[in-house]
């Protein structure tokens, strides 16, 4: 499989949910994520997300937050509310940059929370690392 960046052999087959109703960010995101060897899921609005999250257990969800349906922050509390989706980390990924739409989304425990446009190579360096911290052992003294 096609190493890009180098990520592909940390990746192996962790998966990945998408959510955002830009079929263009949506595409580019799964062609990028699958060529570093991640499952990719995808949705285009926030009630689709939390039905695919719940079926498929994802280990890392990007989130939009302006969407049909159900927007991003919903999306995200309704997930956090659900014993099935509170150990899933979430990277918002928005045009929203707004302070009260940040502290929103930052009091649901997200990662992180990126303003659109963004750097799809800084983006891969920040899933690898939430996710290499994710299944690094916790250690207790």
């Amino acid at each position: 499989m096609f190493d890009f960046f180098g990520f592909g052999k940390k990746a192996g087959k962790t998966k990945i949910l998408v959510v955002d109703d830009e079929p263009n960010i949506v595409q580019t995101l799964k062609d990028r994520l699958e060529m570093n060897e991640y499952t990719v899921f995808t949705a285009c609005n926030g009630q689709e997300g939390l039905e695919v999250a719940k079926q498929e257990s994802p280990d890392l969800m990007l989130l939009d937050v302006i969407m049909p349906v159900m927007d991003g922050h919903e999306a995200l509390e309704n997930l956090r509310q659900a014993e099935w989706g509170k150990d899933i980390s979430v990277i918002m990924l928005t045009a929203r940059s707004q302070a009260q739409d940040i502290s929103r989304a930052k009091a649901c425990d997200i990662e992180d929370y990126i303003i659109k446009p963004f750097d799809l190579s800084e983006l891969l360096e920040k899933i690898e690392s939430i996710l290499e911290h994710k299944k690094s052992p916790v250690c207790s003294a």
